[in-house]
């Protein structure tokens, strides 16, 4: 098993301190991912830093089921893993905000929601929403998996509650995906 993480405190910390043959119990994953069967049409990935992880396996569910996706990603200057999605994906789009790799500037810069049935989300919330806003303007569906620490898993803790149009809701449980103009004021 491969993770991609950054070291952000205690439990990443200790992830970064394993050797390989270390055991580690684990649970999950939990909620509601993005609706891979249900999902039709002309898919464009988007992702942003370390929110480029979980995506890798969206996109090898999304050409596994025979819709190869475009990809963009954004990063402020460091590019990682990108090549491992290249051969499940059509267009790959790379913007950072450094301009050392592709596109100086967002990834939001890469790409035209107008060409798209749906767009599949995931990275740090400003990126989300300014993706979010974009594909508003074009009649886009957006569909955001939010980045949330969390403890229990299970929604009891609620230490992972994001606001919503219909009140709070644990990311953990029913989440992480939901509906952009559900948790974004567009």
């Amino acid at each position: 098993m491969n993770f991609l993480y950054e070291v952000k405190g205690r439990g990443t910390e200790h992830l970064a301190a394993l050797k390989e043959g270390d055991r580690l119990n684990l649970a999950g994953p939990s909620g509601n991912g993005f609706p891979v069967e249900s999902l039709s049409g002309k898919i464009a990935v988007v992702g942003g830093g370390i929110g480029t992880a979980p995506l890798y396996q969206l996109v090898c569910e999304l050409d596994g089921k025979g819709c190869q996706p475009d990809l963009f990603l954004g990063f402020r200057d460091e590019v990682y893993g990108v090549e491992r999605f290249v051969p499940h994906c059509g267009q790959v789009g790379i913007a950072t905000e450094s301009g050392r790799v592709g596109t100086r500037g967002f990834v939001t810069a890469v790409f035209d929601p107008s060409q798209y049935d749906w767009v599949l989300c995931c990275g740090p919330e400003p990126m989300m929403k300014a993706v979010a806003a974009l594909c508003k303007q074009h009649d886009t569906p957006c569909l955001v998996s939010m980045e949330k620490k969390m403890a229990c898993g299970v929604g009891a803790c609620l230490g992972c509650t994001c606001h919503t149009k219909s009140g709070g809701k644990c990311v953990c449980k029913d989440g992480p995906v939901f509906n952009s103009e559900e948790v974004f004021d567009l």
